[in-house]
């Protein structure tokens, strides 16, 4: 009955030119239902979802199913907007072409706008003939209106999740599913059987017991995290959180993700390892940034020697060992950097990306300010600033390959499956979308961290985040 269910799910969503809505919970082949989808129908199909990580992960199934990259296009919804409100700034009135932050709320007004235009269909019709949004329970009000706007000129598919709505934005407000997408997209069959859990390898056990939790959470009720034999449950401490890590299965073909609530615990998680896990840089990538920026006031005050110092200092932010510097290749290296050298960079990041003895756990961090470099080699910017934005805005939209073994949020991991995962801290969690979201990431293996073993959550009281 349930493969009949999905193969009826697979159908519409290839044919049907009415906007329709699938709900899935968390690993019961909404991804999958995408992929076949769009192998099936004709055309070439847009498919947008919310966080780079998505990105990948859609892109990966495409390609792992042989599905003709003339079919389809992926990005995120808010790269995918941009574009089209910056390359008409005087009908769309954005004029920002650096969005960070709350300045994105400032793309979808001026796509709003943009997409009043007529000549917008056209565009759209000769570009696509359909349209999948992955993940919307995410959406912002804002965007949801743009995507109803496209329903106009093409056919849409939504599908997501309401337990696994993480993204609150200050005053942005998100979608409900029930009042704002149920009156403008006919619902499907939702999706409920947990095939991340019932493949080869996998561990079903594992799959039944978070079909139970969702129940539980979706009740407001507490989870009793010593109910399930499938699930170890450890009490938190900062030195169990460690240890957990390192006590994770390793075998070189399986990843493990070790998955805190905010940005700053998974570095420090991190760089405790020593380098053993690799801590994901959320989208903005502020140290960047903010690298960038003062390399470009260096540069303009002919302080090679400063610049040189930035990039030490970069490097200090993402290398577990506190002195790195006493290799004599590193060394001159930087000395050359210093006398206004500065494809030296990239030389000098190589250097200590490939040094066991450096502990480099913000791999990420390094690797876009090398890519920076490559950008601001072309000459195509004046600073360096531009640069760093031009690197982390092409991973936007072509998405990042991970390491196997990761120490991340919930926000930059979800839609993700890893072989083993962690919840380093359950209780800073805040809610229960965030705690569905961390233990659903497991097809093998789940531990939990927690100040006690009974988790009490209640649903939708989510803060602001940063991705």
């Amino acid at each position: 009955m349930g493969d009949d269910i999905f193969d009826e799910v697979v159908e519409r969503l290839t044919h049907s030119k009415e906007p329709i809505c699938v709900a899935a919970a968390a690993g019961c082949g909404k991804t999958t239902a995408i992929v076949r989808a769009v192998a099936k129908a004709e055309g070439k199909q847009l498919i947008l979802t919310h966080t780079n990580a998505g990105v990948a992960a859609l892109r990966s199934s495409l390609r792992n199913n042989s599905v003709s990259e003339s079919k389809y296009r992926v990005e995120t919804i808010a790269s995918w907007l941009f574009k089209y409100s910056i390359a008409y700034p005087s009908m769309s009135g954005l004029s920002n072409a650096r969005p960070t932050k709350d300045a994105w709320k400032e793309v979808y007004t001026a796509t709003n706008k943009l997409f009043k235009h007529p000549f917008i269909e056209d565009i759209l019709q000769a570009s696509y003939t359909g349209v999948f949004v992955d993940e919307y329970q995410d959406c912002e009000k804002q965007q949801h209106e743009i995507i109803l706007k496209i329903c106009a000129y093409l056919p849409v598919r939504v599908l997501g999740d309401p337990l696994q709505a993480i993204f609150r934005f200050n005053d942005n407000q998100p979608v409900d599913w029930e009042t704002d997408v149920l009156p403008h997209f006919t619902p499907l069959h939702e999706l409920e059987i947990p095939y991340r859990w019932q493949k080869a390898g996998a561990n079903q056990k594992l799959g039944n017991s978070l079909i139970d939790i969702r129940g539980r959470l979706q009740k407001d009720e507490p989870v009793d995290l010593t109910a399930y034999p499938s699930i170890t449950w450890i009490r938190w401490s900062k030195e169990q959180e460690i240890q957990s890590c390192r006590d994770a299965p390793r075998n070189k073909k399986e990843t493990i993700a070790g998955i805190h609530q905010w940005r700053n615990d998974g570095h420090s998680t991190a760089k405790s390892l020593g380098g053993e896990f690799q801590s994901i840089e959320e989208m903005d990538c502020g140290d960047l940034m903010e690298c960038a920026k003062k390399i470009d006031k260096r540069r303009d005050d002919s302080n090679f020697v400063g610049v040189a110092s930035e990039i030490r200092n970069l490097i200090m932010t993402g290398c577990g060992n506190r002195l790195p510097f006493q290799d004599e290749n590193l060394q001159a290296s930087l000395t050359r950097l210093g006398q206004g050298d500065t494809s030296m960079i990239i030389e000098i990041l190589d250097k200590v990306m490939e040094d066991p003895n450096m502990q480099v756990y913000r791999n990420e961090l390094f690797s876009e300010m090398k890519r920076t470099q490559h950008e601001f080699a072309t000459e195509r910017y004046s600073s360096f600033e531009e640069a760093a934005y031009a690197a982390r805005y092409k991973t936007r939209i072509y998405g990042r390959s991970l390491d196997k073994q990761i120490i991340s949020t919930t926000l930059l991991i979800k839609g993700l499956e890893f072989d083993h995962a962690i919840v380093l801290n359950a209780n800073k969690l805040q809610n229960a979308e965030n705690f569905y979201v961390a233990v659903t990431r497991a097809s093998k293996s789940l531990t939990v961290l927690s100040e006690e073993p009974i988790i009490g959550y209640k649903k939708s009281e989510i803060a602001d985040a940063t991705v």
